[in-house]
Parts: C-alpha cells; sequence; structure tokens
C-alpha cells in the first residue's frame, strides 16, 4: 500500500470511528431518556444495566454503520479537497478512483461486517433488550403474554391456536391443535390447559390435555385419550416462529426468516419475510451506495463552500432512504414484488453515481 493511501485510510478510520460513536451515543441518550429512571426504579442491577445498553448499541449497527461512513467519507475527503491535497494527487497522476480505493476497500469490509451483524448478532441482541425490557414489564405487574395467538404450519398441516402466549416463559394457556391429513381432514384435535416449549428438548410438552382423534371418512370423533402431563415430540414449530407475525420483521435473524418463509401458507404473509430477506443483503450493498454517492460530493468544486455539497449529498441520501422505505412498504402489501421492491432503489442511483463520478474525474 503507498504511503498517501495508508495517510488517507488512517484518516478516514479515524474520522469513521467519531462519527459512529457520535450516532451510537445520541441513539443511546434517547434510551437513556425514554427508560432508565424505569430500570433504576425496578432497582436492576448495575451488571444487567451494562449488558442492556452494550446489547442496545450493537442493535443499532446496521444504522450507524452507513450514516458514519456517509459523514466520515464528506468529513475526510472535504478535508484533504479544502487543502488542495486532492489536487496535488491528481497531479501526480493519481485518479480520483485511485485516490478513494482505500476507502473503497475499507467500506467493503464494512459492508460485509453490516451484512455478518444483520444476519446473526443484531437479532441476537435485540432479543436480549427485549427480554431485559419484558422482566421489567413483568416487576412491574404488566403482562408479558401476547393474546389470542394463531398459526397455522402448512408444511405439517398443524393448526395452532393460545389463548395467550408468554414471550418470558414460552408458555401457552388454553391450547388448541388441529392435525390435518394430506387432503385437509382433520385427525386429530388436542385441547390442552398449559403448553410449555422446551428450550433443551425443541418440542411442546401439554399438561391437562385430552386428545380427540377422528375418523377420516366420517369426521366424526373415534375416542378420547386424557393426560395429566404429555410430550408431543412432533411438534417442533418454536415459539419464534410462531411469534414470527406478531414480531417486527426487522428484529428477525437470518435462520429465523427463512423457518417463517417455510411456514408461511399465503402469499400476504410471505411477502413481508421476503422483503426481508432481500434487506439482509441489500444493506449491505447500501453501504457501498452511500459511500459511491459521497465521494463525488466530497471531492467536487473547487470554489463552491463545502456545505453546499455536504447539502445536495445529504439531499440524494434522504431521497435514496425514502423512495427505498415506500417501495419496501409496498413490496411488504403485495403491491411491488419483494425483489423488485427492496433492490430497485439502489439500481436507479447509479445512473446518478455514475454521472457524478464522471463529472468529478
Amino acid at each position: 500500500m503507498k504511503l498517501f493511501h495508508r495517510y488517507i485510510l488512517s484518516k478516514w478510520l479515524k474520522s469513521f470511528l467519531c462519527a459512529y460513536f457520535i450516532i451510537i451515543s445520541l441513539l443511546l441518550l434517547e434510551d437513556v431518556y425514554k427508560n432508565f429512571y424505569l430500570f433504576i426504579k425496578a432497582q436492576s442491577s448495575l451488571i444487567g444495566l451494562v449488558k442492556y445498553y452494550f446489547s442496545l448499541s450493537v442493535s443499532f449497527v446496521s444504522l450507524a454503520i452507513p450514516l458514519a461512513i456517509f459523514i466520515s467519507v464528506l468529513f475526510t475527503l472535504g478535508q484533504f479537497h479544502r487543502k488542495n491535497e486532492i489536487i496535488e494527487a491528481r497531479c501526480a497522476g493519481m485518479s480520483i478512483w485511485e485516490i478513494s480505493k482505500p476507502i473503497v476497500v475499507g467500506g467493503f469490509v464494512l459492508a460485509l461486517c453490516n451484512l455478518l451483524f444483520e444476519s446473526f448478532i443484531i437479532p441476537s441482541a435485540i432479543d436480549y433488550v427485549t427480554t431485559f425490557r419484558l422482566e421489567i414489564d413483568r416487576q412491574g405487574g404488566y403482562s408479558t403474554a401476547a393474546p389470542k395467538v394463531g398459526f397455522y404450519n402448512h408444511v405439517n398441516n398443524r393448526l395452532w391456536f393460545f389463548k395467550s402466549l408468554d414471550k418470558l416463559s414460552h408458555t401457552a394457556i388454553d391450547v388448541t391443535i388441529s392435525c390435518y391429513n394430506d387432503k385437509n381432514v382433520e385427525e386429530s384435535r388436542i385441547f390442552a390447559q398449559t403448553a410449555t416449549f422446551s428450550k433443551d428438548k425443541k418440542y411442546w410438552v401439554c399438561k391437562n390435555c385430552s386428545v380427540i382423534t377422528f375418523d377420516p371418512l366420517t369426521e366424526l370423533p373415534t375416542g378420547v385419550k386424557l393426560f395429566a402431563e404429555q410430550a408431543f415430540e412432533m411438534f417442533t414449530e418454536t415459539p419464534q416462529v410462531i411469534l414470527a407475525s406478531l414480531k417486527k420483521t426487522k428484529d428477525l435473524s437470518f435462520p429465523e426468516v427463512l423457518e417463517a418463509i417455510k411456514y408461511c401458507h399465503s402469499e400476504s404473509t410471505e411477502n413481508a419475510f421476503l422483503v426481508k430477506f432481500h434487506q439482509i443483503f441489500a444493506n449491505a450493498a447500501d453501504c457501498m451506495i452511500i459511500l459511491f454517492l459521497a465521494i463525488p460530493f466530497a471531492v467536487m468544486g473547487i470554489r463552491v463552500n463545502p456545505f453546499v455539497n455536504i447539502s445536495r449529498a445529504s439531499g440524494f441520501l434522504l431521497i435514496f432512504l425514502f423512495c427505498g422505505t415506500i417501495c419496501e412498504t409496498l413490496g411488504s402489501n403485495g403491491i411491488l414484488r419483494p425483489v423488485f421492491a427492496v433492490w430497485i432503489t439502489n439500481i436507479l442511483i447509479l445512473l446518478p453515481i455514475i454521472k457524478l463520478f464522471r463529472r468529478a474525474m
């Protein structure tokens, strides 16, 4: 790596880290303002609070990285441009692409990190944050159960209904499970006072339950069995999958999205999960798009006030994010195909970016 490249990379990394921690700090301050009093009132331990705010800061990574890239590129290259260091490098025979190469490589690495975090690490952090808040709610006397939960597993032809499902203990009350054959004829129906999902054995255990079997031809009851406690090893649907329709799709991990898509029985419910599936990869691409959007604005216009280019770049970014949000909403509602809704704004913005780079050259 050339000395000039190392110099640019070191300056950019310093700017990126400063911008990243400022963004994370501002986001954490908002939560401190809203919830810290409740945590103190609930007498939360210091270790618990440290784990909570660390997990919360991890959950903000996918939001902070693209914004920090945008700010740091504008600041770093803008500083070089105002000090005429960009002009000196170009006089030495370096193009804008070669000057910004270390930043592009660093942005690519950050995009991959963003993909990894958003797929696996951030959802685990969000789960910890949600569990911590639910425990605080329970200590305050608030319910942590989701009322009237229904779920249809079209893969195994099982229909579930819970009067309530506790999000912490994964215990359901007043459970009804209907099992159907390949011809959608009910074969058996299970009524249980409570049902708990075993985290270790990965199946449901019902208490005070009755199992009614039906004749597949006449669809009339053929027998009833009563159990004080019965394990159903074939019932492997996890509470996370059952509650996925009630959970914000942005909080789902990559494996949860794949499992939710697998169990979706209608196109209307599948669209939101497909949008999230493509978003995981598109958000990594967004890091590179935002980087390439910031570079030409940072180095254009010698006599132009730097705030003018910063305003223009921010305007482009806001339009990009606004259009992306609209398209993703349309995709979740089935108006647009999910893959088209997620990627269309990324593709369309490439045209003005190429034009801006040509002008900057």
